[in-house]
């Protein structure tokens, strides 16, 4: 009996083992996490300007400048963004991540354009 429950603590164990192994070609978490907030950005700054076909292919090239910084391929985001989509709840979390990330973001710029603004006002 002892040596049938051993046997399927083991199966157990090497099952939730490979859940947690990612495939080939998709990132981790906290890489895509980053690389989905320095998206958000892009995509929030091209949200400010006037669509024209220019800006579509500007677009572009911001996606490739992000990649590249990231030292990933489209095709690799593409391959983990479907991963991370086939777990709902796992995708929500990341962006919950997301969120935090840009609000911390947000806050350390605030700091220091009134940091700027405070200069300003003390040299007139």
């Amino acid at each position: 009996m002892k040596q049938l429950q051993i046997f399927f603590l083991s199966i157990l164990t090497l099952t939730a083992c490979s859940k947690n192994k990612l495939p080939d070609g998709v990132l981790d978490e906290q890489r895509m996490v980053s690389v989905l907030a320095d998206l958000t950005v892009i995509d929030g700054y091209m949200s400010t300007l006037m669509y024209t076909d220019s800006l579509r292919i500007s677009g572009k090239n911001f996606y490739a400048t992000v990649y590249k910084h990231h030292n990933i391929s489209k095709e690799t985001f593409e391959n983990s963004m479907k991963y991370y989509s086939s777990q709902p709840v796992l995708l929500d979390s990341m962006y919950s991540r997301v969120a935090r990330k840009l609000e911390a973001k947000e806050k350390v710029l605030n700091k220091i354009q009134m940091k700027e603004q405070f200069k300003k006002v003390l040299s007139k």
